[in-house]
């Protein structure tokens, strides 16, 4: 499913690039799935279009061995991007605080991936085009690891740390900043 928040028609049109916003979800999250629609519509650059994919029950992939319903569908986003631009990831019960733009838009180096550590991936900004060969969408699809993923990142030198701000906890959150999640 893909939700486009278009360009408000009084706002002042941007000439960046859609913000793409990848929520990995399942069936039991479909509250979760409109509010986190609700909170980028909320906080959102009013003069860009934004492009918001909900990947539930997505056909082809195993998800015998998964955590949830979602696991892997984070590693499916370069595929399903067309290996082009950049995406965000998020977990379904993460809330915006502040504009994805500024994330979508964040200095990335020389990194393919950024996220505030090696194990926390429940928000991350991809470089779509550098993961093609690291997170082919066919390795997405069988049971994996989390860490086979992340070592192929590492091993390539493209892991790179984006503020914590980004996925802070409700005891780390600071109002007007970033992404908190929910419990």
């Amino acid at each position: 499913v893909r939700v486009v928040l278009e360009p408000r028609p009084d706002a002042l049109l941007s000439q960046a690039p859609p913000v793409r916003i990848f929520v990995g979800t399942e069936p039991a999250q479909y509250r979760a799935e409109r509010v986190f629609v609700w909170s980028v519509a909320k906080v959102r650059d009013p003069g860009r279009r934004y492009e918001i994919y909900l990947m539930n029950d997505l056909a082809g992939f195993d998800r015998s061995t998964w955590k949830t319903g979602f696991t892997q569908y984070r590693y499916a986003i370069p595929g399903l991007a067309g290996y082009q631009g950049r995406a965000i990831y998020n977990d379904p019960e993460w809330r915006n605080g502040a504009g994805p733009a500024a994330l979508f838009d964040a200095d990335m180096g020389e990194a393919a991936v950024l996220a505030i550590d090696d194990r926390e991936t429940s928000v991350m900004l991809l470089d779509c085009a550098r993961l093609a060969a690291l997170w082919p969408l066919e390795d997405a699809r069988v049971p994996n690891k989390h860490k086979v993923f992340r070592a192929r990142v590492h091993e390539a030198g493209l892991w790179g740390h984006m503020d914590p701000s980004w996925n802070a906890r409700d005891d780390e959150y600071v109002a007007g900043r970033r992404v908190v999640k929910c419990s």
